[in-house]
């Protein structure tokens, strides 16, 4: 009778053990028949040691280890394919898969994305979770892929934006502006804020900049710490002026096509990792901060504090230059 007990018990546990199996493989099937085998190109500016060099890279770990193996990076630092603008138009030919840069950079394709470079419209940090990462960054970034064809994943914020001029140029107000040459990005957001703030603004890409302000084309130019830091900009600027005007997000962009084009599991992959990534980087661009305006001082930078009311004074007409946006700007301030 025992044996019996034994035998049937022995049977009963091989079949559970074979059950087990056949589910493991099945859901192997299931899992290699969602994420499709695929390596994504990625392109952007940033040099090694860079905070967003190592966001890449840390996007490409997450999702390769997230996806079995399935999905891999193969990833262009440094600006080698291009700069940002080309990078992003190569979204589109498809010679690239993703680009890492700021959503602003998309506002050359429909002003909504403008809407992260609006000035002093962020509080702080807390303000700038809220607002990426609740419901109005779901509806935001839904509008911007349906304006501009590009699919945004994830927000990290990548420092406030502060003033650098050379040596001739101390500005602590908007008055001092008057006759400063300043390169901005090639993006109407940014040129009309610094012509309402009395600056000559001069569009000019990245590639060209250290050498123009070099052989002073521009006086000056504005930017995060970091890049300053990155680009070597303490070598021919003397000054940062802590305007602090927009804290912007940098953030992985996809054609909407292509992203649509992805089965579910993989788009699923790629949404909840990127986020991770960008967070992350959130937390490390606070506490780094800081510690790249100790090193831009050491290096000789002198930095100048301003009255924010001040210069937010100077902004107030720039809303009638953009009443598409005027919508988002009461929604995004108001979130408490």
């Amino acid at each position: 009778m025992r044996k019996g007990k034994e035998g049937t018990m022995k049977m009963r546990t091989m079949a559970r053990a074979t059950y087990a199996m056949a589910a493991a493989c099945f859901a192997a099937v299931i899992m290699s028949g969602a994420v499709e085998a695929q390596t994504l190109k990625m392109a952007h500016i940033y040099s090694p040691g860079n905070i967003w060099y190592d966001a890449a890279a840390a996007y490409g770990k997450a999702v390769e280890a997230r996806s079995g193996g399935h999905i891999k990076f193969q990833i262009a630092h440094s600006g080698t394919t291009g700069d940002w603008p080309q990078s992003i138009e190569a979204l589109l030919i498809g010679t690239n898969d993703i680009v890492l840069q700021s959503i602003g950079t998309l506002d050359r394709y429909h002003i909504v994305a403008g809407i992260e470079a609006y000035p002093y419209m962020i509080r702080d940090i807390d303000h700038f979770k809220k607002i990426y990462y609740g419901p109005v960054g779901v509806e935001l970034f839904d509008e911007i892929a349906a304006k501009t064809k590009f699919r945004i994943v994830g927000a990290g914020y990548r420092g406030a934006r502060d003033l650098s001029t050379n040596a001739r140029h101390r500005v602590a107000s908007p008055d001092d502006l008057r006759g400063v040459k300043l390169r901005v990005p090639p993006l109407k957001m940014y040129r009309l804020t610094w012509e309402y703030l009395g600056a000559s603004p001069v569009p000019m890409g990245m590639g060209e900049l250290f050498t123009s302000l070099q052989q002073n084309v521009v006086d000056g130019q504005e930017n995060p710490l970091e890049i300053i830091q990155m680009y070597k900009f303490n070598e021919v600027q003397k000054h940062v002026t802590e305007t602090a005007h927009v804290m912007g997000a940098m953030t992985f962009i996809f054609s909407d096509a292509r992203w649509r084009s992805f089965p579910e599991e993989t788009r699923k992959i790629l949404k909840e990792e990127g986020e991770k990534v960008m967070l992350a980087s959130t937390d490390r661009m606070i506490k780094t901060e800081d510690e790249i305006k100790r090193d831009l001082q050491g290096k000789g930078m002198v930095f100048v504090p301003v009255n924010q009311p001040d210069w937010r004074a100077k902004l107030v007409p720039l809303a009638n230059d953009f009443p598409e946006l005027a919508p988002w700007v009461k929604k995004i301030q108001a979130i408490k």
